[in-house]
């Protein structure tokens, strides 16, 4: 952050503190249809407090409108018209990957967006928080201690809604400095791109083993351990729904991996464990016990197998390529140093500039002959613009790489 900017707190949003609009939708959007020019929107979960990732609060500013804050709980067949509303211009968000799935799950679909994260990232932003990007272009300080409030309350106390408004107040102000500062710096267009691969992006699929990661970190080999934590996992996860409560609060992971590994016999040993000491935890010692006997009961070949490690790619890690695949390992060397030069040139993240999948991707699969890697590149998912800054840089190192062909010996 540069030292010459003031920073001016703010603490209470230029048009007071909106009230919560539930049943008024409509008058909202009557507003907002009466405003101009693109959409400020952000929205407030529950995460680690409730079990789903939905929105509670949705916050949208616009010019000449003003700001509203959303609570679409129970009014969600009446935002239709919002929807409809919001389909008509540009969605000005910070960490739109964050909020765009809660969005798209009230049938908020955007037609364009602009990531103020995004921005700050390609435009080389050591910090790129909205509070740190707002401190550095605009010189505003904005408080950032209810972060983790749960937003489910209701009635939705002042403090948190004038926090809720602050998070869109000036993000219309910050487009408009971050737009100047890209495009003198040649980099719009890349902006462009990266917002519309996030627009365009699939959600993730789930893991189909998510407590595979609980059992890697406590250490677990032991088959019917594994089983016993699969199944008090399940059965957590069905509590968790039931009780709309992030599964971490209803036990956490750690205390999971902890009971499967001591392998429970009988009732009692799950009620009286020293893992279960508050009221809360032996309350449900009677479901523990039931996803563990399950657990015993399943034959020893039908136990999950021992796997140390879940990888989407296809190739080992790059530590063992050397042993594995020594022309990859080459190239790696190749792709890897050129990537990180380059990026430090243009004064961005390596991993912005090109996906580190894609990176080991392109040196694992190799090329034959090096002329094909920026369109190898393309065909892994790279940007145009990504591919325009690497793709022929990466073009002349494999050239210079290259093993100088024997020469025929002389008569």
């Amino acid at each position: 952050m540069s030292d010459s900017v003031d920073i001016q707190p703010l603490d209470v949003p230029s048009g007071g503190i909106p009230e919560l609009t539930n049943l008024d939708i409509d008058d909202a959007v009557s507003a907002l249809g009466a405003g101009r020019g693109p959409f400020a929107i952000d929205t407030e979960r529950a995460m680690g407090i409730r079990y789903s990732g939905r929105a509670y609060v949705v916050q949208i500013r616009r010019e000449g409108a003003g700001t509203f804050l959303i609570d679409p709980i129970g009014i969600e067949d009446r935002l239709g018209p919002l929807a409809e509303l919001l389909a008509t211009d540009v969605w000005i968000l910070h960490a739109a990957d964050q909020d765009l799935p809660c969005l798209r799950e009230l049938g908020f679909n955007p037609p364009e967006i602009f990531d103020t994260e995004v921005a700050g990232i390609l435009l080389g932003f050591e910090r790129i928080s909205l509070q740190a990007e707002v401190a550095e272009v605009l010189g505003y300080g904005l408080a950032k201690e209810h972060s983790m409030a749960d937003w489910s309350e209701r009635p939705l106390a002042p403090e948190l809604r004038a926090y809720a408004a602050l998070d869109v107040e000036l993000l219309i102000e910050l487009r408009e400095r971050l737009t100047a500062m890209l495009r003198a710096a040649g980099r719009l267009e890349w902006l462009h791109e990266e917002c519309e691969e996030i627009r365009l992006r699939e959600p993730k699929t789930p893991s189909p083993q998510p407590w595979r990661k609980s059992a890697r970190r406590n250490g677990m080999t032991d088959r019917r351990a594994l089983g016993i934590l699969e199944s008090l996992w399940r059965s957590r996860e069905k509590l968790a729904k039931e009780r709309d409560l992030a599964p971490e609060k209803v036990l956490p992971s750690k205390v999971l991996a902890e009971l499967a590994s001591r392998k429970p016999r009988s009732h009692a040993d799950v009620a009286r464990s020293p893992l279960l000491q508050s009221r809360m935890r032996r309350k449900d010692a009677h479901t523990w016990w039931n996803a563990i006997s399950s657990a015993w009961a399943v034959p020893k070949e039908e136990l999950p197998q021992r796997v140390f490690h879940e990888s989407a790619e296809p190739f080992p890690a790059t530590r063992n390529w050397e042993r594995a695949n020594p022309d990859a390992a080459a190239r790696w060397k190749v792709v890897r140093s050129t990537v990180l030069a380059r990026a430090d040139d243009l004064g961005i993240r390596q991993e912005i500039l090109l996906k580190p999948a894609y990176q080991r991707a392109l040196a694992w699969d190799g090329w034959d002959d090096p002329e094909e890697i920026p369109i190898l590149l393309a065909a892994l998912g790279a940007r145009p613009w990504q591919v325009d800054n690497v793709g022929q840089v990466l073009v002349a190192a494999a050239r210079r790489a290259e093993k100088p062909r024997s020469q025929p010996p002389r008569p």
